[in-house]
């Protein structure tokens, strides 16, 4: 039933949790005196700002999981992360610039996501009626590939950025490196804490067992409808983008970005098919989501940097729920009904949670007085519904027409 190497995982912790716990106390306390050698340009405000973002998410995760320890678990994992990210920036010596506000940002809404999807499936197994050890080993196995894809798409992304515009290293040093640590806490400090610290009882829990399965029962009624409404809007957004020659060659120049991912992922999932599926879904919200952001400011996205800013999101939406679509297909759902009504059931409502939860804390990010954090905030916060409605609603719409047709 489980996954063995997370089994193993979790079972090779429970055993040496005292020395992991000191080993991991020492590294993470060596890691963070790096804080008090980071030079940093950015104003103070901005970093009471994204404190309180962090708080306000937490509280937000308190509402909609329905978990007061869950919250607060969210909240000291995002501080850890943030944490060891400042400290390790201090190390390398790097100056943290205005654009690398915006890299905190990113790594907002990455750690909020890591968080959200592993605390869920956690819940959402301990209400079918595992006890919480068992639940952690069965989260563990479901979203470690996903999380990994999406880390590793996002930093890989701010790399590449790095390396065609210079100028944005700083940045990308803040991405890759919260990735990097938002990723191995998910590991490692998160797995110990649970192993010790017992969440609310959730057997029974209507929201965490059944998930957004209901939504396939509307698509089933209205797939063709949906579909030919968004075609409609696609051919609309293309006449749009051929209008603006300064935003079609932006896109033609980051298109190569989502070719690079999409390769990625087709050599991950084995299946050209689900990876091309899953960068069309990609480009298309990139696509809204910059027209919008044009419809609504004057100067509109002037650079490949504000570009960078909400991929991370849009991708890591499509990689939660193929990954899950995917596992569906070669485990027990021969069929893509099924399959899109089993993703739909275990990790549609992780990937809608977490969008509300980093939309609100980006709200906050509003109040900054940098032109590129605002401008940030707002077209990050159009991808999250853009990409959020296009996982949770086009595609599955397009998997059971296609499914109906066969």
């Amino acid at each position: 039933m489980y996954g063995n190497w997370a089994f193993s995982w979790v079972q090779i912790m429970a055993h040496n949790k005292s020395f992991l716990s000191i080993l991991l106390a020492v590294i993470g306390l060596a890691l963070s005196g790096g804080v008090f050698m980071l030079q940093s340009e950015v104003a103070g405000k901005d970093g009471l700002l994204l404190a309180a973002s962090i708080g306000l998410m937490s509280l937000a995760v308190i509402y909609l999981l329905d978990s007061f320890k869950t919250a607060v678990l969210q909240l000291i994992l995002n501080a850890v992360v943030l944490l060891l990210t400042l400290g390790a920036l201090g190390w390398f010596g790097i100056t943290l610039d205005a654009n690398s506000l915006l890299g905190f940002v990113v790594l907002m809404a990455l750690i909020t996501s890591n968080m959200i999807h592993i605390l869920s499936s956690v819940l959402r197994e301990m209400a079918r009626g595992l006890f919480q050890f068992d639940a952690l080993a069965e989260a563990l196995k479901l979203n470690n590939s996903p999380i990994f894809l999406s880390n590793f798409t996002t930093l890989l992304g701010f790399a590449l950025a790095a390396w065609y515009e210079p100028q944005f290293s700083q940045l990308a040093w803040v991405v890759i490196l919260g990735a990097i640590f938002s990723y191995l806490i998910t590991l490692t400090l998160l797995p110990l804490v649970l192993l010790s610290w017992l969440l609310e009882f959730r057997v029974g829990h209507s929201a965490d067992r059944h998930g957004y399965a209901f939504v396939v029962g509307w698509l089933q009624r209205y797939p063709r409808g949906i579909f030919w409404v968004s075609a409609a809007a696609l051919s609309g957004l293309v006449v749009l983008l051929l209008q603006s020659r300064e935003l079609l060659a932006l896109v033609i120049e980051f298109s190569w970005m989502l070719l690079v991912i999409g390769v990625l992922l087709w050599v991950f999932w084995r299946c050209f098919s689900i990876a091309l599926l899953n960068t069309l879904a990609n480009a298309l919200a990139l696509l809204l989501t910059l027209l919008l952001f044009e419809s609504m400011t004057d100067d509109g996205v002037s650079s490949l940097l504000l570009l960078m800013v909400p991929m991370g999101l849009i991708v890591d939406d499509g990689i939660h729920f193929f990954a899950r679509y995917v596992r569906a297909r070669r485990g027990v759902f021969a069929d893509q009904e099924s399959a899109v009504r089993y993703a739909m059931a275990s990790v549609a409502r992780p990937i809608w949670l977490s969008s509300w939860v980093t939309l609100l804390g980006l709200a906050v990010l509003l109040g900054s007085d940098q032109a590129l954090v605002w401008q940030a905030s707002v077209i990050t916060m159009l991808a999250l519904g853009v990409a959020t409605l296009t996982v949770l609603l086009l595609v599955p719409a397009m998997l059971i027409q296609v499914s109906h047709k066969k």
